[in-house]
């Protein structure tokens, strides 16, 4: 007899509309919370989940904060709460930016945007 067991990892992103807001770079931005977790599976059936982490991130440039549980959980469960300053733990970059003049998506390091030609 023998048994297939596994952990994997997986990302959902969550329902929350709080509508647009005005973001720390000046741009108005919609916020887009994701959730990531581990879990254990016992014949490819996901047994428990565990290591659940919540993220926030900004449509306008592109920066990732990782949020606190609790209010992680609150948007699980249906509910829009508003997010500040300092339900963040901690801030990730996506590497990814926008074009102040045409705003198409840059990557970090370049000094011109590829479709427009304006220095960054």
């Amino acid at each position: 007899m023998f048994f297939v067991m596994g952990i994997n990892q997986k990302e959902e992103e969550l329902n929350y509309s709080p509508g647009l807001s005005i973001h720390d770079c000046g741009k108005y931005a919609r916020v887009k919370i994701s959730v990531t977790y581990s879990y254990m599976s016992l014949f490819f059936i996901p047994v428990f989940k565990f290591n659940k982490r919540y993220f926030a991130s900004y449509t306008c440039c592109n920066k990732v904060y990782e949020i606190s549980k609790d209010l992680g959980r609150e948007i699980e469960r249906g509910f829009n709460p508003e997010i500040t300053d300092k339900d963040y733990i901690g801030e990730y970059s996506t590497g990814i930016f926008t074009c102040p003049n045409c705003g198409s998506e840059v990557y970090q390091g370049f000094e011109f945007c590829p479709k427009c030609g304006n220095k960054l």
